[in-house]
């Protein structure tokens, strides 16, 4: 078999091998963050959030019409899968072309395992490589936006080899056009200009110091044409302004510069000027490319469902690519956000350098680096690297790759490791990020994974080949390659395979469009739901838009809640038609609209008194407070939530909760995610009653957390068990998977689960014990979670199962309450064991300790921990007269214990 056919058919086995991994990794539906506002966005070509994505809405559209998987969102998440499988087969052709500069084709069979079989090792570790995985299995843009980035080095290449062949320029052409289709995807694939335009340096210059610094300045002036020239100031033009200056003349000019490039192509191509013909058409194929932003513009004046920020003109179109509502972070200065909070992190760093150095450069690049190429402790936020796993060989193959590289063939290294900066440590510096971030950034930089994973085949095969150099006169010299080879393949692509997989695969994680489900079924008809953020917003978008499922409620995000475009879309906008959210704040006073000055204080809001007689509390253990009736008003106290200094103000969310609430006037349900922290709810937190996943507000106040829900619902949605998703209210909840042990949950899906579906069972359970008083039915609620949410399977945080065994307790089942007090000894046992510094309180694990001890009769080992708390707490004021307290209470046991000769039961632990 000649070398074409072999390397076409290695090539065609990376793409098969990376293809079938996240076919079958892949999740089964929506997934969390942006994967479902694009799914929304592509079904019915929305607008997502800024620049947007237009081209790769347009290709899920298309892929969604096909009716080859059942799940609309496995269909979009599987343009992301074959995107990234042809990546990965890409950077293997690069990888081989990269190898052609300074080696022969491999003639001997040796020779074409050592470079086929290194560079097959190169790109298989891409294809495991942890980041690159999970962006593979979700239909995020970065996916297509890697695809579009190797195919652009491998047409870069293909270029650079036929450079001096006739129609090479065709390559040329192709790129500019692939640059202005990326564009519609993500931003970060036109950096690859920067590799293209060196090729072109390198490829009719020799390296001179002032060759290359004009060389540079031309390369800068290209990219600059593409953006912010193309990207932005074009559409600016159209508007009729440019970097501050207005005039009617201004439109003309993109008009002018496109007919002037027409006619540079005519004008070129019969004066046979080669270089300017093949600027010009270059010029007009970027422009056609980007050209799929139009589909923004037209969708915008559609008024769709998901329009954010209304680029309907070419004012906000503007705005919209900029991304104005994100604002903008400076290059030079490094602590730059105002924000108090972030502002008191900051200083925690001696200076700017210091800052970057510890947090920008490590923690939120080099991190992610060693996560890829040296392993990962664990998939908690923070999570710092374990060189456990991979022993680090990926990453000390990546660095020998490179310099391999650049002892071979030094120009075409040096174009590698441009690029491998630029989309690392470059974007790292654009960037500027903020501590703290609201998620891991590593997917940021999957591009300089790329040219990595490509040096990690290099390395193999410059091991080989120097191990081939030293031992030439051996017999046993190739039988050495092949070993390392074997070797090589073993602890690079399968050593990272065997880590990653767990984590990568999302198959029977239904999480995300379940949660989103039952957070809608929470909600009676025709209610105001208002959340907190992407998370349980975005899927809730994927299951009204996509799936149908109860559009009659109205998501109010209180994130976009602070902006002008998104708060007239709820007061005019009637999707599907639902409702709009009742604001009578006037549109010239949203336009303007800003956080005020306030002064916090009690306010009120009108209950009419038919609605608060009708209203029923029975059950809730809350009478009815006739002062309302009476008045006719609810009084509560409105906190400021913004402080600067002396000044103290709200924001516009507070101000637009205030005013909907106000104008709805109790004539339409509203309620608060669970996930709604309580400066979130103005103030009200009283006024709320748990009806499922989410906070009712009713007008009459709740003094006690475990009477703060509608115990009729709450036992209807728990206990109601659903065969089939209702497009329409229904009662009953979904918990698809949540009992499989070999389903992954990510930190998020487990924090969910904690503090959202666990939470409600311990709401119930807590209603029975103190308000119905039914311990039967306590015992019944708390099995029902443990069946439904297994510990086993979603591991329960000691505290929780502490209060859990105390729950069993004090309702009279002894046999699961010593199941999981026993669990807590022993987990206790092994937190106090490596040391504690947490303050002596409720939840100290050794005053836990010491209560697990004494609820179940365990005194003596309750008694020999007192000393220990005594050492451990030695400096604490009052200690003494704590562990005298701890020691009264041993003693009123035993007396009890011994006062009553049969079995007594033991006492529900007290709180401290």
């Amino acid at each position: 078999m000649n070398n074409r056919k072999l390397s076409r058919l290695v090539g065609l086995g990376v793409f098969l091998i990376s293809m079938v991994t996240y076919y079958k990794t892949v999740s089964p539906t929506v997934v969390f963050w942006d994967v479902g506002e694009f799914c929304a966005a592509a079904i019915s070509l929305q607008v997502p959030h800024p620049p947007g994505a237009p081209l790769f809405l347009l290709v899920a559209r298309l892929v969604a019409m096909v009716p080859y998987v059942h799940d609309t969102a496995v269909r979009m998440h599987l343009i992301s899968a074959f995107g990234s499988a042809l990546t990965a087969m890409l950077m293997y052709f690069v990888a081989i072309r990269f190898i052609r500069m300074w080696r022969n084709e491999p003639s001997t069979v040796f020779e074409k395992f050592a470079v086929y079989g290194s560079t097959a090792i190169g790109a298989l570790s891409l294809t495991f490589n942890k980041t690159f995985w999970f962006n593979a299995v979700e239909a995020e843009v970065y996916g297509l936006s890697m695809f579009f980035t190797s195919a652009i080095l491998w047409l870069g290449l293909r270029w650079y080899e036929r450079a001096d062949k006739p129609h090479s320029d065709k390559y040329i052409i192709l790129i500019a056009y692939i640059i202005g289709l990326a564009v519609g995807v993500h931003l970060l694939a036109i950096l690859a200009v920067f590799p293209i335009m060196l090729m072109f340096y390198f490829r009719y210059n020799k390296f001179n110091l002032n060759s290359f610094i004009k060389f540079g300045i031309g390369t800068v002036i290209v990219f600059g044409i593409i953006y912010p020239g193309v990207v932005k100031e074009l559409p600016s033009m159209l508007d009729g302004e440019f970097h501050g200056v207005h005039s009617d003349l201004i439109p003309i000019i993109p008009v002018v510069l496109l007919a002037g490039s027409l006619y540079g192509v005519y004008y070129s191509e019969k004066n046979r000027k080669r270089v300017l013909n093949v600027a010009m058409i270059s010029f007009l194929a970027i422009v056609v490319g980007y050209s799929t932003y139009t589909m923004v513009y037209i969708r915008a004046n559609a008024h769709p469902p998901m329009n954010e920020n209304d680029p309907s003109n070419m004012a906000r179109l503007v705005s919209y690519l900029n991304r104005e509502q994100y604002g903008s972070a400076p290059l030079i200065k490094r602590r730059w956000d105002p924000e108090p909070d972030k502002q008191k992190i900051a200083q925690t760093y001696s200076s700017d350098f210091d800052y970057f150095l510890k947090y920008q450069f490590y923690h939120m690049y080099l991190r992610y680096h060693l996560w890829n190429y040296v392993g990962v402790s664990d998939d908690e936020k923070e999570a710092p690297p374990d060189f456990k796993q991979f022993y680090a060989i990926p990453l000390l193959l990546g660095l020998f790759g490179a310099y391999y590289h650049w002892r071979k063939h030094w120009t075409m290294a040096f174009i590698a490791t441009a690029f491998f900066l630029i989309m690392g440590i470059v974007l790292v510096l654009y960037f500027n990020m903020q501590e703290p971030q609201p998620r891991e950034r590593d997917y940021f930089y999957v591009g300089s994974y790329l040219i990595f994973s490509m040096w990690i085949g290099m390395g193999v095969l410059g091991l080989i080949e120097l191990a081939r150099e030293k031992l030439a006169s051996a017999p046993s010299a190739e039988y050495a390659g092949y070993g390392m080879l074997a070797l090589a393949f073993v602890f690079v692509p399968i050593n990272m395979a065997r880590y990653n997989y767990h984590e990568a695969n999302r198959t029977g994680n239904y999480i995300p469009w379940d949660y989103s489900y039952n957070l809608l079924q929470s909600c009676e008809p025709d209610a105001i739901l208002v959340t907190n953020g992407d998370n349980d917003t975005f899927p809730l978008w994927y299951l009204q838009d996509v799936e149908g499922i109860r559009r009659d409620v109205r998501v109010v995000n209180l994130s976009l809640l602070n902006t002008t475009w998104y708060i007239k879309q709820l007061k005019h906008g009637t999707p599907y038609g639902s409702k709009t959210v009742p604001i009578t704040t006037k549109d010239s006073d949203i336009e303007n609209i800003q956080p005020i000055q306030y002064d916090p204080g009690v306010r009120e809001l009108p209950v009419p008194k038919d609605f608060a007689e009708r209203v029923s509390v029975e059950g809730t253990g809350v009478k009815l407070d006739t002062s309302i009736t009476n008045s006719g008003v609810i009084r509560f106290f409105l906190p400021n939530t913004i402080e600067f200094g002396n000044i103290k103000a709200l924001r516009v969310q507070d101000i637009m909760v205030y005013d909907f609430i106000r104008t709805s006037n109790w004539q339409r349900p509203i309620y608060f995610a669970m996930t709604v922290a309580d400066d979130g709810k103005i103030g009200l937190r009283e006024y709320m009653q748990l009806r499922g996943l989410a906070f009712k507000l009713v007008p009459f106040k709740n003094p006690y957390y475990w009477a703060q829900l509608d115990e009729k619902a709450m036992r209807a949605h728990l206990f109601t068990d659903v065969k089939e998703p209702s497009t329409t209210p229904s009662y009953g909840f979904l918990w698809r998977g949540l009992q499989d042990s070999t389903t992954y949950y990510d930190e998020d899906a487990r924090r969910l689960i904690t503090s959202n579906y666990r939470n409600m069972f311990m709401a119930l359970g807590l209603y029975y014990a103190n308000i119905a008083n039914q311990p039967a039915k306590i015992s019944e609620v708390l099995d029902r979670m443990e069946r439904l949410v297994p510990r086993k399977v979603i591991p329960m945080d000691y505290r929780v199962k502490f209060d859990l065994a105390s729950f069993y307790n004090s309702a009279g089942n002894k046999e699961r309450f010593k199941e999981l007090n026993t669990e807590v000894i022993n987990e206790l046992k092994s937190i106090v064991g490596r040391g504690v510094n947490e303050q002596l309180s409720q939840y100290n694990p050794y005053v836990m300790l010491f209560m697990a001890y004494q609820s179940q009769d365990m005194l003596k080992e309750a008694e020999d921990l007192l000393p220990v708390i005594r050492t451990a707490y030695a400096t604490q004021q009052g200690i003494d007269g704590i562990i005298g307290q701890l020691k009264s209470q041993i003693d009123a046991r035993r007396q009890q214990l011994q006062s009553t000769p049969t079995n007594a039961p033991a006492l529900p632990p007290g709180k401290k």
